[in-house]
């Protein structure tokens, strides 16, 4: 019976199915569909709408393959899956998120760690402190400033990767703006790092970007350069730090304070007797106050017996001070090249040290020199005293190797205008002027650098930089970015 009555069904489907295909070409063919239930609608829309609307839907389609690929990585980024990079635009080998995450947060983050621990480690065995206390291997390795300062490059790091990768993203092209636009945004990571150290951190890197991209607009002659412009900028950065080390010390950062005062060999209380008031904290003699003589070097009363003794003394001091300085970024940086010819970074080393020290020690002893000499001619302790002195004394870098001499002078710079900062602040600032501003200005000036040097590195063209800045970047950002 079934079998029977199957041809029937069929043939009676296939009527069915006809008298629909006819009816629905029939509907199509009539000039208004409003109203017809289930049927297609003919688009009444103007050309330009359904334009706009094929491009909503393309961008749609493309933000839903990104969220996807974003899925995709998140999965091979828990299970440690590593993939390559799909991007046209992005030059980094493994996928974006993985680059930010793994190259970025993780690599950054642990090379910060080792780098502030190695520097604790070799600083405290060069200064003959290892395994006091606070200076154990344990305090070290384990110290909570050195993890926050691994957590606040490793941010960094993965704020600047995933930020560029965003833009070229959304953009589909690279530009050094791109670069420029995420270092900004990166160097916001700075408020985790330690406050004490910040506004240094920032004023260091600013003037050191600023510098890099003097030498690439010189370079590429933009701007004309100025003959023996380092010595010049090194001997007039001296001034304000050699008159606030006579007559205003508080207007110095306290460490560099204290280090002037070892390579000079002196004592605060002594030079305050010497230059100041000596019954107040006024910066000058209150009247009545008789003039003394130099108090600074009360064993050897004469001033030009004492120079010469101490110019000598002063090879040993600048020669234990400049020994960790010529020898940790090879170090921490280049250490192949130690195992590559150790006799030649031994003799190579020893040489720089050398005539590190004679440059040190004779800076040290002209500074003093000329502040005896003025004092002792003329009876009194003018503010031009100790300028002419810091203006003397910075002529003494020409003792120095040339490649040396900017080195030198990135360094003393930013002192130089913290002194200025401060001074600004403390006699002529208010409580709500310029005092206030110092936290959101030290997170600006280091947002500032780490773009400058992005957008520096992004311009091929642009080949000048400081050698120790590049090594820097490098080991925090990594080549490809």
């Amino acid at each position: 019976m079934y079998k029977k009555k199957l041809p029937e069904e069929k043939e009676k489907r296939v009527i069915r199915n006809a008298k629909a295909r006819e009816r629905n070409s029939n509907l199509l063919r009539s000039p208004s569909l409003d109203g017809v239930k289930g049927m297609p609608r003919v688009s009444t829309f103007p050309s330009a709408l359904n334009r706009k609307k094929d491009e909503w839907q393309r961008r749609t389609r493309e933000l839903a393959e990104q969220i996807r690929d974003f899925r995709k990585a998140a999965h091979s980024l828990v299970t440690l899956n590593i993939e390559p990079n799909t991007c046209k635009v992005c030059p980094h080998k493994y996928s974006c998120v993985q680059n930010a995450v793994y190259k970025g947060l993780f690599r950054s983050f642990a090379a910060g760690f080792l780098f502030k621990a190695m520097l604790s480690f070799l600083s405290a065995t060069l200064s003959g402190k290892l395994g006091r206390k606070g200076r154990t291997l344990e305090a070290i390795f384990w110290s909570k400033d050195s993890l926050r300062f691994g957590q606040f490059i490793g941010v960094m790091s993965f704020i600047f990767k995933a930020v560029l990768c965003a833009l070229r993203r959304y953009f589909k092209r690279n530009d050094p703006k791109f670069h420029a636009l995420a270092g900004f945004a990166a160097g916001s990571a700075i408020v985790l790092d330690n406050p004490r150290r910040r506004a240094n951190v920032a004023l260091y890197c600013l003037v050191r970007a600023l510098a890099d991209l003097y030498m690439n607009l010189k370079a590429t002659n933009k701007i004309r350069s100025i003959p023996y412009g380092g010595v010049l900028t090194f001997a007039l950065a001296q001034a304000p730090i050699i008159w606030a080390t006579i007559k205003c010390p508080s207007l110095l950062d306290k460490g560099y304070h204290n280090w002037i005062l070892k390579m000079g060999n002196l004592k605060e209380e002594n030079v305050r007797l010497t230059t100041r008031s000596r019954i107040s904290d006024s910066l000058h003699r209150l009247p009545g106050e008789k003039w003394q003589p130099c108090q600074y070097h009360p064993y050897r009363p004469s001033c030009t017996v004492h120079a010469i003794e101490d110019w000598f003394f002063g090879l040993l001091r600048a020669g234990r001070i400049y020994l960790p300085v010529h020898l940790l970024p090879t170090i921490l940086f280049s250490p192949l090249k130690i195992v590559k010819d150790p006799l030649h970074f031994l003799k190579a080393k020893s040489k720089n040290i050398v005539r590190s020290a004679i440059f040190l020690t004779t800076y040290q002893a002209t500074a003093k020199g000329v502040i005896c000499l003025i004092r002792n001619t003329i009876k009194d302790d003018p503010n031009f005293a100790s300028i002419f002195a810091g203006l003397s004394s910075g002529l003494s870098v020409l003792v120095e190797h040339p490649r040396r001499r900017s080195e030198l002078t990135l360094y003393v710079l930013p002192r130089a205008l913290e002194v200025c900062f401060n001074y600004v602040a403390k006699f002529h600032g208010s409580r709500n002027g310029v005092a206030s501003s110092v936290p959101a200005v030290s997170v600006i000036s280091f947002q500032t650098s780490i773009a400058l040097w992005m957008y520096i590195h992004a311009i091929p063209e642009w080949e000048k930089q400081n050698n120790l800045n590049k090594s820097a970047l490098r080991a925090v950002f990594g080549s490809r970015h």
